[in-house]
C-alpha cells in the first residue's frame, strides 16, 4: 500500500549567472548554478520545486527570479540582498565541450538563507555543490538538513566535488562528511568520488559511502562508462548514451533532476523499498536527461511540449 507521495521539492544552492565562452570564441550567458538547474529541469518536467538560494536585487538578480519564474519554481525562500550584486560564473569550454570555472562572488559580509519550511515526509530536499560546504552559512546549512531529517523529508546529496584542493579546508570537509551523513540518496562522479576518498576504486568507494551512510541509495556516474548504482547488496549499472555533445554544463544536475523526477513518478514509499526495476527506471530517466542537456547549451532539459 503506496503512503507516501512526494510533493514538494526544495533544491538548496547557489543561484548565478553563467558566462559561457565555447571552443570557438561564442560568448552566451544563461541563468546557473548546481541547483539552479536541477530545479529547472524539474519544473519543466512538471513538478512542484522551490529553491532556497541568495542573489543580489541588481539587473541579473531579477533575470534569475523571472527565470525562475517563467519555469514555474517558487522563490519563496530566496534570500535578495539589498544594494547588492548576483554572483557570475565565467565557464570556458574546451575542445571537449568541457568546462573549467572561473567565479566571481559578490555576497555581502552577512549573509542569512530563509528560515526553513515545515518539512513533512512528502517532500524533498536537494543540495550539492561547493555551497552545501560553504562553512559562512554552516549554521542556516545545518538548520535545514536538521530540519528536513526531523520532518522526515528525502534527502538527495550530490558532492560535486571537482577538485581535491577544495577539501583541503577542515571545515569544508567536515560539513561534506556530515551531507553524506544526512542523505538519503547520494550521487556523484567517479571523479568526485576519487577526489573525496582518494582512490580511484569503486568497490573502495562504495565501502567508504555506506561506512557513513550504510542505507544509502549510492549512484556513481562513470562518464562514458554510463552509471553504477549500489544499495544494500543489490547492484545495477547502465550504459551511457551515445550523445552528439555540445556543451556538458548540467550535465550532472540534469542526471539528479533526472533522479528525483522518476523516483517521485513512482509515487515509492522510499529509497529502501524500491525494486529493481525501479531504480533501473530511475537511472534510465537520469541518463536521459543528462542526453538532452548535453545537446545544447542550456544547463537544463528543454521545454516539454
Amino acid at each position: 500500500m503506496i503512503n507516501k507521495i512526494y510533493k514538494m521539492i526544495y533544491t538548496l544552492g547557489e543561484s548565478l549567472m553563467d558566462i559561457i565562452t565555447t571552443h570557438d570564441g561564442l560568448t552566451i550567458a544563461k541563468p546557473g548554478g548546481s541547483m539552479l538547474n536541477v530545479s529547472v529541469s524539474l519544473g519543466r518536467a512538471g513538478k512542484e520545486v522551490s529553491l532556497i538560494s541568495e542573489i543580489g536585487d541588481d539587473e541579473t538578480g531579477s533575470e534569475l527570479i523571472g527565470f525562475l519564474h517563467e519555469n514555474a519554481i517558487s522563490t519563496d525562500f530566496v534570500t535578495i540582498y539589498e544594494n547588492n550584486q548576483t554572483s557570475k560564473a565565467l565557464a570556458l569550454l574546451d575542445e571537449n565541450s568541457k568546462p573549467s570555472y572561473t567565479f566571481q562572488k559578490a555576497y555581502p559580509n552577512t549573509r542569512w538563507l530563509a528560515k526553513p519550511p515545515a518539512f513533512t515526509e512528502n517532500d524533498i530536499l536537494v543540495l550539492g555543490s561547493m555551497y552545501s560546504r560553504d562553512p559562512e552559512i554552516e549554521d542556516d546549512l545545518d538548520a535545514y538538513l536538521t530540519a528536513a531529517k526531523r520532518g522526515g523529508a528525502l534527502i538527495v546529496y550530490d558532492p560535486n566535488v571537482r577538485h581535491n584542493h577544495q577539501l583541503k579546508n577542515e571545515t569544508s570537509r567536515e560539513m561534506l562528511l556530515k551531507n553524506l551523513a544526512f542523505a538519503h540518496i547520494i550521487k556523484g562522479s567517479d571523479e568526485d568520488f576519487s577526489n573525496i576518498f582518494n582512490t580511484d576504486s569503486i568497490q573502495k568507494i562504495k565501502e567508504e559511502v555506506f561506512r557513513i551512510k550504510q542505507n544509502a541509495l549510492l549512484i556513481i556516474t562513470l562518464g562514458a562508462d554510463g552509471c553504477i548504482a549500489f544499495i544494500n547488496e543489490r547492484m545495477f549499472k547502465k550504459p551511457a548514451l551515445k550523445t552528439h555533445v555540445i556543451s556538458t554544463i548540467g550535465a550532472g544536475d540534469a542526471f539528479t533532476a533526472g533522479l528525483v523526477n522518476a523516483f517521485i513518478d513512482q509515487e515509492a514509499n522510499d529509497h529502501l523499498k524500491l525494486s529493481d526495476v525501479g531504480i533501473e527506471s530511475m537511472l534510465a530517466e537520469a541518463s536521459q536527461f543528462s542526453s538532452l542537456v548535453c545537446q545544447s547549451m542550456d544547463n537544463y532539459i528543454p521545454v516539454r511540449k
